[in-house]
C-alpha cells in the first residue's frame, strides 16, 4: 500500500515510521528545511520508549506533486499550514485515494472536502506525546497512543485493507462512524487548556492549580457549544475530562503555547477562535472564550 504522510514532524514522522517498520508500507514524508534534508541523508530515526530505529522512507520530499497516486494521506501538519500543504496534494489523489486528517480541532474534512470535493476523506483524531528532537529525530514520549477515525454512516468493511494495515502498524486504533463525539472528546481537553496556557503563560498542572474556575468555564462553554451541535458531551464527560487535566506531567506546556513562545504561527483560529464563531453563529454563550481570543489575538499581532 502507497501512503504519503503530509507532515513529517512528530506525529506524521511517527506514523510513518509505524506504517513502514511494522506495517511493511511503501511510505513517503513530506517535510521540509533541515529535517527534510537529514532525512534523506540518515533516514528517520524514532526513539520509542527507549527503543530506537532507523526507516528509509520511499520518498522524503518537500513537494509530493511528482510521486503519483496514494492509496492513503495522512494529513498531520498543523492547521496554519493545513491550505497551503492541501495544494501541494492535488496530483496525489485518485479515486481510490483515502485522505485522513489528524490535526487539533474539528472542522477539517469540510475544509478538505471544499478543495477536493469529489475525494474520499475521513475525520480522525489521535493521542500522542511526540515531537523533532531535532532534524531528522523523532521522539515519541510515554505510552500514549490512540487513533480514533471514521465518518458518519462509515462502513469498516469497505476499508478492511486500511483496517489490516493499521492493525499491524499502530499501538491502538478505533474505527468509527461516531467520530464527532471522539473529536469533541479531545477538544474539550486541548482547546481550554491550549487556550488558558497560552493566555496566562503557565504550564498545564499550574493552569489547573491556579485557573480552575475560568479552566471549568471554558469546558462548560465547548459542552454547550457541542450539544448545540448535536455532539453529546455529558456532563459526566465534562467532570472525567477535569480529572484527567488534573493528572498532567508537571512543567507540561501545550503545543500552541509553545508555537507562541517561540513566535511560530499557532493554532489559535482552530483551537480558539472556532469556539467563538461557532458560538455566535449557533447562539451559544461563549464570552468566557471570546475573552481568552481577544486577549491571544492582540497578543499574536
Amino acid at each position: 500500500m502507497r501512503v504519503l504522510i503530509l507532515g513529517g514532524g512528530g506525529v506524521g514522522g511517527y506514523l510513518g515510521y509505524r506504517l513502514a517498520r511494522f506495517g511493511k508500507a511503501e511510505v513517503s514524508l513530506v517535510a521540509r528545511g533541515k529535517h527534510l534534508a537529514m532525512i534523506r541523508e540518515r533516514g528517520l530515526r524514532v526513539i520509542d520508549d527507549g527503543e530506537e530505529a532507523t526507516i528509509r522512507p520511499e520518498h522524503t520530499v518537500a513537494d509530493p506533486s511528482e510521486l503519483g497516486a496514494f492509496d492513503l494521506i495522512l494529513v498531520t501538519v498543523k492547521h496554519t499550514d493545513l491550505a497551503s500543504s492541501l495544494e501541494l496534494i492535488r496530483e496525489n489523489i485518485a479515486p481510490q485515494t483515502l485522505i485522513l486528517p489528524l490535526l487539533n480541532g474539528v472542522d477539517h474534512r469540510r475544509e478538505i472536502l471544499e478543495l477536493y470535493p469529489d475525494a474520499d476523506v475521513m475525520e480522525g483524531c489521535i493521542y500522542i506525546l511526540s515531537n523533532i528532537l531535532e532534524p531528522g529525530v523523532i521522539r515519541k514520549k510515554g505510552a500514549i497512543f490512540n487513533l480514533c477515525w471514521g465518518r458518519e454512516g462509515f462502513d469498516p468493511t469497505d476499508y478492511t485493507e486500511i483496517i489490516t494495515l493499521f492493525d499491524r502498524a499502530l499501538p491502538r486504533h478505533k474505527p468509527t462512524a461516531d467520530i464527532a463525539l471522539e473529536q469533541w472528546r479531545k477538544y474539550l481537553f486541548i482547546s481550554p487548556m491550549a487556550a488558558l496556557t497560552s493566555l496566562h503563560g503557565k504550564t498545564m498542572d499550574r493552569i489547573v492549580a491556579e485557573h480552575s474556575e475560568e479552566l471549568r468555564q471554558l469546558m462548560d462553554e465547548i459542552a454547550s457549544l457541542a450539544r448545540a451541535k448535536g455532539i453529546p458531551l455529558s456532563d459526566e464527560t465534562v467532570d472525567k475530562t477535569f480529572e484527567r487535566m488534573r493528572q498532567t506531567l508537571p512543567g507540561a506546556k501545550t503545543s500552541m503555547q509553545l508555537d507562541l513562545e517561540r513566535s511560530k504561527h499557532a493554532e489559535i483560529e482552530a483551537l480558539v477562535g472556532y469556539v467563538v464563531r461557532e458560538g455566535k453563529k449557533l447562539d451559544v454563550d461563549v464570552s468566557g472564550m471570546e475573552r481568552v481570543y481577544g486577549a491571544l489575538k492582540d497578543g499574536d499581532r
